[in-house]
């Protein structure tokens, strides 16, 4: 189930071009995603730490930011003529 909510990520992702929504649909999915998480991958305490549920949630943040970094790089280029 997991690689499939990736696999829609990912499709919304390249349909859905806007940085913002996808960052809060991120953030939103890391806080609710607890029955789905799974074993701790890494540990930051006794009882907390990053899942492979978390990663979805990661990878989502990580589309938003290569998004705005391709706008905000593609307003400011182009002066050269």
């Amino acid at each position: 189930m997991l690689v499939g909510l990736v696999l829609v990520a990912l499709v919304l992702a390249a349909w859905w071009r806007r940085p913002v929504p996808l960052a809060a649909l991120s953030v939103l999915w890391m806080v609710v995603n607890e029955p789905m998480e799974g074993a701790i991958l890494f540990s930051v305490t006794d009882t907390r730490g990053l899942t492979a549920a978390d990663l979805t949630g990661l990878a989502g943040l990580a589309l938003a930011a290569s998004r705005l970094m391709l706008r905000t790089s593609g307003s400011t280029g182009g002066g050269d003529t």
